[in-house]
């Protein structure tokens, strides 16, 4: 039985299968010697800090104070989301490290990479020699990281958006840090625009014929996600009822017999786990020949990188949901 990779998935907690995680409110503030201002007053483009010694001070996911006096240009990134995010808000240029899964844009691929974007694949070497004024890492996994960059005058910022919201907070965050808030502001006005007008189209469906969903996270152990993880929010809004909403965790494992159950009539799965994912291995589970979804063929394979990503391709893996459950509504989709 394989187990389940450290680094999976790329934005999860991984005491998010048995605990709650932190509820942290991220913060930014811009100081002056004088007087604080709101951030949103400084100029969009990067510049260098103002004269009078004035600093950007933010408060990350792990409730820590990392302070700057310049803007960041040299970014190291140890999560593919992170990355994804970096590159939508034009900051493509300032990455200089990042992990072997951070594989989007293709523009990506050229960066040089720091390890595997596990705890133990990390190099911290690599990270160093690259002279990063900005390490952004992940909250959930990377905690020990914090020490080692601290004692080096690196800042190092601990990331993880939870759900689509916290991911719109975080791209402002690296704005407000880098002297793109303009940019931020444009994503983030974007991806509402396409949340509000993909479940427009969604809204039409009555209460009664919203279909029931089952997303496999995992395969060995069988897991799912919760209400309260990203995935759990995307399937409520792309029209869907998750047969296990009644869950407490983010990500959790479930028995078969259970799922069996609950007959989902649409089941979606990423396009890998460790492996690649196959539809005919459905089928061969105890008693799931007995499953809607199986038995009427409605197993769908979604884009591993946009669904398991809480990053800025994640409205493209709720349209494609909508597209497969609900064909009917396709035409609504198109621009």
């Amino acid at each position: 039985m394989r187990g389940i990779p450290k680094n999976w998935p790329s934005t999860c907690a991984t005491n998010g299968f048995g605990g709650v995680g932190y509820l942290v409110v991220l913060s930014i503030v811009l100081l002056t010697a004088c007087e604080r201002v709101a951030v949103e007053s400084q100029a969009p483009e990067a510049t260098p800090p103002a004269a009078d010694n004035s600093e950007i001070r933010l408060v990350d996911r792990l409730d820590r104070e990392v302070r700057f006096t310049k803007i960041p240009t040299r970014i190291v990134s140890l999560s593919p989301s992170t990355t994804e995010l970096l590159f939508a808000l034009g900051l493509g240029s300032s990455v200089v490290g990042r992990t072997e899964h951070c594989n989007y844009p293709p523009e990506a691929l050229e960066i040089a990479k720091v390890g595997s974007g596990t705890l133990e694949g990390i190099s911290r070497e690599a990270i160093v020699n690259l002279q990063p004024d900005l390490v952004l890492c992940k909250w959930d996994s990377h905690q020990p990281l914090i020490e080692t960059f601290e004692k080096l005058g690196i800042p190092i910022v601990a990331f993880g958006p939870e759900n689509i919201q916290d991911m719109f907070n975080e791209a402002r965050l690296i704005g407000s840090i880098t002297g793109h808030q303009a940019q931020a502001e444009q994503l983030v006005h974007r991806m509402s625009d396409r949340l509000d007008r993909l479940k427009a189209v969604v809204s039409s469906i009555n209460a009664q014929d919203r279909k029931r969903v089952f997303y496999q996270v995992w395969d060995a152990p069988l897991m799912t996600a919760g209400p309260t993880s990203f995935i759990g929010e995307l399937l409520t809004s792309a029209g869907f009822n998750n047969v296990f909403s009644d869950l407490t965790n983010r990500y959790t494992r479930v028995s078969s017999e259970v799922l069996v159950e609950r007959d989902p009539q649409i089941i979606f799965a990423p396009t890998t786990h460790s492996t690649e994912v196959k539809l005919e291995s459905f089928a061969t589970r105890p008693g799931w020949e007995n499953v809607t979804a199986v038995r009427e063929g409605k197993i769908y394979i979604i884009n591993g990188d946009q669904v398991s990503r809480c990053g800025p391709r994640l409205l493209d893996a709720m349209e494609q949901m909508i597209r497969l459950g609900y064909p009917d509504l396709a035409a609504g989709l198109d621009p």
